[in-house]
């Protein structure tokens, strides 16, 4: 019997440990509920900053008008994703229309209903709805693994749920998973045709996390004070994902420190919007580190703006501005190619 990992917050027994309550909570103690959203702390507030960020610049209007179902395993990442956008998220889509999903594959017996019992607390506890499901434990010599039998299983549950609920479904996918994605995608001949790896919004699915590193939303939760649960079968060398992840991205690493952020940027580049791919004196990196900062500050440019900008030769010697909305101005400095966004200060008469 393989033993579960015990992980901050989290008893040996599979049981969740009572985590540390956060200071920034914004309880009520008189009505018993959290009134309003709080301030996120320093790794919270570059976290929704970017989730922000990403989402406009691939085309997601903000905030998300429709029911929100987030797909929570019990795992750091999911985790982070839920208690991001309950507490901090009213920027991406409203608290009231926010619910956790959770599959329960059955492969790790009661640590799997242990997992589904974390979530239902961790729900519980945040006052939003929770939708349980149970798909059977997989078989083998049926013609396909189990992480594709388990995908399959999933996306016919959130296809179902977000037709029946009018909502779209928010996956914790991040920056880790879309590099070795990409990588599988380069290494077996399919980056031609799949070369995004993991889709910004696919069908019902959207994933805000894939800028953001794995460590970093582990870092997120310690921070708020938040306990997650490992699952033990994500360091299975049996399945080619875990090999790749253990074996693969750490030696690349090794050589290529930035391999993962460089892979990331191939991934989201080839996801782009074709008008926003083809700047004819901007490079594609440039492009987009622009609309992630515009986007953050939550900032829609017009097509006249992006056609300024691409008139813009960055060798220039001379500083140049950009007006936009709202009294922000972007600023390019020649001479350390550096780009600023400011907002100019409002003058009292």
């Amino acid at each position: 019997m393989r033993m579960e990992s015990c992980f901050f917050g989290l008893g040996c027994e599979g049981k969740p440990a009572m985590a540390k309550k956060s200071k920034n909570t914004g309880m009520n103690a008189r009505k018993g509920r959290l009134e309003g959203y709080p301030k996120p702390r320093a790794i919270g507030g570059k976290l929704i900053r970017e989730v922000i960020g990403h989402l406009r610049a691939h085309g997601i209007e903000l905030p998300i008008a429709s029911h929100i179902l987030i797909a929570a395993s019990a795992g750091a990442d999911s985790m982070a994703l839920a208690h991001l956008l309950v507490h901090y998220g009213r920027r991406v889509g409203a608290r009231s229309n926010i619910a956790l999903l959770h599959v329960n594959h059955g492969w790790r017996g009661k640590h799997s209903d242990a997992d589904a019992e974390f979530v239902k607390q961790a729900a519980k506890k945040w006052r939003v709805p929770f939708h349980q499901f149970r798909l059977k434990p997989p078989r083998q010599g049926e013609g396909q693994s189990w992480e594709d039998e388990a995908r399959a299983g999933r996306k016919r549950i959130f296809i179902r749920e977000a037709k029946k609920h009018r909502a779209l479904v928010l996956t914790a996918h991040h920056a880790d998973d879309l590099a070795e994605t990409v990588l599988w995608r380069v290494l077996t001949g399919s980056h031609e045709t799949h070369g995004g790896g993991i889709a910004v919004k696919h069908g019902v699915e959207v994933r805000p996390f894939l800028r953001i590193r794995k460590e970093t939303l582990k870092e997120y939760l310690k921070e708020e004070g938040e306990s997650w649960r490992e699952d033990a079968t994500n360091q299975d060398l049996r399945f080619l994902r875990a090999r790749i992840r253990a074996e693969v991205m750490p030696a690349i690493e090794r050589v290529f420190p930035n391999a993962v952020e460089r892979l990331v940027s191939l991934g989201l580049q080839a996801q782009a919007p074709e008008k926003k791919r083809a700047a004819p004196s901007s490079s594609d990196e440039t492009i987009q580190a622009l609309e992630t900062l515009l986007g953050s500050a939550g900032l829609r440019v017009r097509r006249a703006h992006w056609e300024e900008l691409d008139s813009w030769s960055e060798d220039a010697p001379f500083k140049r501005e950009l007006h936009l909305s709202g009294g922000w101005r972007l600023v390019h400095e020649p001479a350390d190619h550096r780009w600023i966004l400011e907002k100019r200060p409002v003058r009292n008469a």
